[in-house]
């Protein structure tokens, strides 16, 4: 069994959600990504319930603003 397998921790959590090309380029699948994230650690008894329940409530709002701020983004620099 390989050693690089690591359970997900907060560490990836929070790398992932600061993880802005991402976010842009496919803000579903970023989203869905945190989801899946905080679910495993929750799984696997990392976090707690009310933590995990921080996690996606950050995740949810990131995730609502990413449209809005896709559009800023583009009228900024539209060669972007």
């Amino acid at each position: 069994m390989s050693d690089d397998l690591q359970p997900p921790d907060l560490t990836t959590w929070q790398r992932l959600l600061d993880d802005e090309t991402y976010r842009q380029q496919s803000p579903d699948a970023h989203y869905f990504d945190l989801q899946r994230i905080a679910d495993d650690m929750l799984g696997q008894g990392a976090i707690d319930l009310e933590q995990w329940q921080i996690l996606r409530a950050k995740a949810d709002d990131l995730h609502k603003d990413a449209p809005g701020a896709n559009v800023a983004r583009e009228l900024d620099d539209p060669e972007a």
